[in-house]
């Protein structure tokens, strides 16, 4: 079929188109408003020239109604805010817009919403590749094979089973891999470091299909134009922009509107700054938006309910040795009325110790209504997490502990098994808090000191996603947290999203649907001496119950083995008039044989490179066992002469070398061929 080498209406026709039909949409005869679509009568995909015999003038409504007639019958069924984000780039591209920009909460579903998006440029012809830029490795790896995988039975799975053909094809991971496409169809996913280390790769793929490929920007908010060592910085926005100019169209996914050090996001655009702003931010123009009350609306975001550790802290000042009146001082005050120092405080075993057992006893709590339950914590740094690992093991010898910091090369393959595997705890650094998609975590332990509400909101959001497995009424997400000031705060803001989704939910029922010292004052020098946890509280969007209150419930909770929040089980003891406004004995630590389950579970998916990998470490195994029969050992003499001509027919019966073989099929006929070695 020959195509229209115009694909859109150009600025003159859409004047023509909009005269003709009088400012009226042709199908509905609404007036036609900003974004208005010139419209193929005859689609263009199909052969319809872009003229104005072959154009009507519609309202967005009515060609996005003409367009679904036209979709397949997908299994996919997109959240009001994927749709949303689907008519905001297909008007974009009418309209002449070059970008979209999204800020979404965690667990909003971003990734169907621009593979989904991807499908249907795809399908109307608009595009043949999506080029899909993301932080981590662990993050690109989700991305290839959540969207398509070989099952070890060969069967394909993933999110594309969910879209009847055509459809998109294979996206890859790659890093420096050439090409990075096979034919139209498919695509590709980097790490923004990828994309600052290996430029020429991607900006020749990006010359040479210039205009026919949809650009993502996954967490945008790790590109800017200042200073960040992590994930690319500078360099990688600044690429970015570059690709964007050789993209039919750049949609850029964030879930914050700055970036963490408050710099601009790349490519968005800000209006005036608000009155009042502390910082003067300005708010982000967005195209389209996801929160946390979207969430709880449209039952794909858990509820939560947050237990608030106090700790008495001790803070040591020391005097000016010159001075003799100036002797040291000790100053004594609870974490909950002052903040400062926040990181000293948990770095104390005194003060984690307990938050850790809390989360231990809370996923077991948890595993009762499910054993694929399981917790998260997060810590400031390396060091810490890998006390709180070793603190686990201690402890609990029976836990299944997973461990995943950046200075493990393994650490984006200890998140895909800890999201497969049967496991109970994660101890991570940043690793899991953007984008990490694990919907079995159900408690989230928060050892950071990080308090900017969208970092706190990335972290809690790895909780807060529905589990496919359980009723989404029946899942809450539990945060243990310590009772700092601007914690208490973030608690406010969750209470807020919550009561605005609950509002939404009812009303569709009823309807029937910190700033330093001045350079010239001068600090005497102080640290914390000691910080101890002292008491917990509860907090969910409906009650508080307080730190006596709170233990009383939990000794209760394992007289009668119970899993229910405490929250949740004050309001039953109340319904039925039973005080609990009393103090009690804590319970001590449950044994690390309750909820021990056995569990037979398949290994978990991998991504091509990493089945290729597989593929060939078993061919040079298979080659050195067949020599070994032979007679020829390692070390032997004529060994490594042995193993050229060995290697040369695998080769040579293969058709493919250990370098060519960079596909699955061709390895395992590299290893078929080694197998079959006589």
């Amino acid at each position: 079929m020959n195509l229209d080498p115009q694909r859109f209406f150009n600025a003159s026709q859409r004047q023509i188109l909009y005269s003709l039909a009088n400012g009226l949409c042709e199908l509905c005869g609404d007036e036609l408003d900003i974004g208005w679509h010139a419209d193929h009568r005859i689609p263009w995909a199909s052969g319809g020239p872009t003229e104005i015999e072959n154009g009507q003038a519609l309202c967005a409504g009515c060609n996005n109604k003409k367009g679904r007639e036209m979709q397949f019958q997908d299994k996919f069924k997109p959240r009001p805010f994927q749709a949303d984000v689907v008519t905001q780039v297909i008007d974009g591209i009418e309209s002449g817009r070059d970008r979209t920009v999204v800020l979404a909460s965690p667990g909003s579903g971003k990734t169907l919403a621009y593979l989904s998006l991807a499908t249907r440029l795809f399908r109307e012809g608009r595009i043949d590749h999506v080029a899909v830029f993301v932080p981590r490795v662990a993050l690109a790896q989700q991305c290839e094979i959540g969207w398509q995988h070989l099952t070890q039975d060969r069967r394909t799975e993933g999110l594309c089973t969910l879209f009847e053909q055509p459809r998109f094809g294979k996206i890859w991971h790659r890093t420096n891999e050439v090409p990075l496409t096979a034919g139209k169809g498919t695509g590709f996913v980097a790490t923004y470091s990828a994309l600052a280390t290996s430029e020429v790769i991607f900006t020749e793929w990006a010359a040479k299909h210039q205009g026919r490929f949809l650009l993502i920007a996954d967490e945008a908010q790790f590109c800017g134009d200042s200073r960040d060592s992590d994930g690319g910085g500078t360099r990688a926005g600044t690429l970015i922009q570059k690709l964007h100019e050789f993209a039919l169209h750049t949609l850029l996914l964030t879930g914050t509107p700055y970036r963490a050090d408050n710099n601009p996001l790349v490519l968005a655009d800000y209006e005036d700054p608000l009155n009042g702003d502390p910082k003067g931010l300005r708010p982000l123009v967005k195209h389209a938006e996801a929160t946390y009350a979207d969430g709880i609306a449209e039952n794909y975001l858990r509820t939560f309910e947050m237990h608030l550790t106090e700790a008495r802290v001790s803070r040591r000042t020391l005097g000016d040795p010159s001075d003799r009146m100036s002797g040291d001082s000790l100053l004594t005050y609870n974490l909950s009325d002052d903040g400062d120092g926040l990181a000293e405080v948990l770095r104390d075993p005194k003060t984690w110790e307990p938050l850790v057992e809390q989360v231990v006893s809370k996923v077991r709590d948890k595993q009762k209504f499910n054993p694929a339950y399981r917790g998260l914590i997060s810590c400031m740094g390396q060091s810490e997490a890998k006390k709180v690992q070793k603190y686990l093991q201690s402890r609990h010898p029976g836990l299944r502990v997973g461990i995943a910091v950046s200075s493990d090369t393994d650490a984006p393959r200890a998140l895909a098994e800890f999201r497969s595997l049967p496991m109970d705890i994660l101890v991570t650094v940043r690793m899991a808090f953007i984008g990490y998609d694990c919907p079995q975590i159900s408690v989230v332990g928060i050892l950071t000191h990080y308090r900017d509400r969208g970092h706190l909101m990335q972290l809690v959001g790895r909780g807060l996603r529905v589990w496919s497995d359980m009723p989404p009424r029946e899942q809450s997400c539990l945060i243990i947290a310590p009772d700092d000031p601007k914690m208490k705060e973030f608690l406010e803001h969750l209470r807020g999203q919550r009561e605005e989704g609950l509002r939404r939910v009812e009303e569709r029922e009823i309807a029937g649907e910190t700033a330093g010292p001045s350079p010239e004052q001068q600090l005497a020098l102080s640290y914390v001496e000691s910080a101890v946890a002292t008491t917990t509280r509860a907090a969910s969007n409906d009650t508080d119950v307080e730190s006596d209150e709170l233990m009383l419930i939990e000794s209760i909770k394992v007289e009668v083995d119970s899993a229910e929040d405490a929250t949740k089980f004050a309001r039953f003891l109340e319904l039925y008039g039973i005080r609990t406004k009393r103090a009690a004995e804590v319970p001590g630590p449950r044994s690390d044989l309750d909820n021990e389950v056995f569990v037979q579970v398949p290994q978990p998916p991998r991504t091509d490179k990493e089945i290729i990998e597989d593929l060939r470490s078993r061919t040079s195994s298979a080659i050195t066992k067949y020599l070994h029969t032979c007679g020829v050992t390692p070390g032997s003499p004529g060994y490594q002469d042995a193993v050229t001509k060995a290697t040369f027919r695998v080769n040579e019966s293969a058709g493919y070398t250990a370098k060519t073989a960079n596909t699955v099929d061709r390895a395992e006929k590299r290893l078929k061929a080694a197998l079959a070695l006589k």
